[in-house]
């Protein structure tokens, strides 16, 4: 990249997708039906599924972690019948049996007013293949990207963010580096990290590229330079203004700040890049720029003296009145200052001159840094 013009890099991150292994985890579902066999509606029902175990040698025992309680807030009327279904994942014990224990219990059953009661029931199970179900863990990951930018550089992501993936796939995304200390005549890398976090188990997968960006040599002292440059760089603008597009009077426009300049330099709001007078108004104002930062200015002096005094009379809302003439009178301005602001050589540069009823412009030769 020139060392006073921003530069892009552009990156692709591709995720994929990898089966590390597979495990099954057995589970054991159904359903309770529940009777109220009583004579009033039940208060404070609940069920409590509990998978218990055993070995030959041991009795059943509560298997840890592996039951499921349900508080219901619909009661039961007298005499309703209701089931509610059941699932409960469990890690297997070597060698034994299994049994659900469902116990019911309500708080209003008689002789056991304002306590949790009620019956319970056994029903043993075994595991066959056709129950064990797989769980898949970490299906979606999150990508995070964030360019370590070299001292001396900026680094700009056009689409800065996170990208969540669910199968293998890519994002493109560009990183546009400006050079806002000058770095001149040198070889730096710009190191780039990406991270994967898979969303289950938090695991961090990180994976890293470089890029190397060459670094021309700095412009020599007081070297014209372009628009680009200029609206890249609005921190070099206040201490050259202000600048008059035009001598002053009428419709001359006058550039106070480093805003209004680059509104300028990008041909948006004083007309549009297809308008010659916008395009004029772009080129004379770096070219003012470049002299008021110490370029000579005598390859272009006429010319400017030309397109100011058009510019007191005309502006970009008049470019579609201009006769066809008028208009190459303009564009030759636009394109001496354009050569100008690129430091062509005298050499690159025949010389142009045009004249009509109302103007002459004569160039010459163009600056050389």
């Amino acid at each position: 990249m020139a060392s006073d013009a921003p530069g892009t890099v552009t990156y692709t991150l591709k995720a994929t997708r990898t089966k590390i292994s597979e495990t099954t985890e057995p589970r054991v579902a159904g359903e309770s039906c529940v009777t109220n066999r009583g004579t009033a509606a039940t208060e404070d029902l609940k069920i409590v599924v509990q998978v218990q175990y055993k070995t030959s040698s041991t009795p059943f025992t509560d298997l840890p972690g592996a039951s499921e309680t349900e508080v219901l807030s619909q009661q039961l009327a007298a005499g309703e019948t209701t089931c509610y279904p059941f699932e409960i994942r469990f890690t297997p014990v070597s060698g034994a049996q299994y049994r659900t224990v469902t116990k019911v219990t309500a708080t209003n059953l008689s002789g056991h007013l304002g306590e949790e009661y009620g019956p319970e029931q056994a029903a043993g199970f075994n595991l066959p293949g056709e129950l064990a179900v797989p769980i898949e863990v970490d299906a979606v990951a999150d990508v995070k990207d964030v360019p370590i930018c070299p001292e001396g550089l900026i680094c700009i992501i056009d689409t800065p963010g996170t990208w969540r993936f669910t199968n293998s796939g890519s994002v493109q995304f560009a990183v546009e580096i400006q050079n806002s200390l000058t770095v001149c005549n040198s070889t730096v890398l710009l190191n780039n990290t990406a991270t994967l976090v898979e969303e289950d188990s938090q695991e961090q997968r990180p994976a890293s590229a470089s890029a190397k960006i060459s670094i021309g040599p700095c412009p020599a002292p007081n070297c014209t330079r372009t628009i680009g440059y200029w609206k890249n760089h609005p921190e070099m603008i206040p201490p050259l203004l202000p600048v008059s597009l035009g001598t002053g009077a009428g419709k001359s426009i006058l550039v106070t700040d480093a805003s209004q300049a680059v509104n300028v330099l990008k041909m948006k709001v004083y007309g549009s890049s297809s308008n010659g007078v916008t395009k004029l108004y772009a080129q004379l104002l770096a070219a003012k720029l470049n002299i008021a930062n110490g370029s000579d200015s005598a390859a272009v002096a006429s010319t400017i003296t030309s397109a100011d005094s058009f510019l007191v009379n005309s502006n970009w809302q008049d470019w579609s009145a201009l006769n066809a003439a008028e208009r190459q009178v303009v564009l030759g301005w636009k394109t001496m200052l354009d050569r100008y602001n690129n430091g062509a050589s005298a050499r690159g540069i025949a010389q142009n001159e045009r004249r009509t009823s109302f103007f002459e412009s004569k160039i010459t030769h163009l600056f050389h840094c």
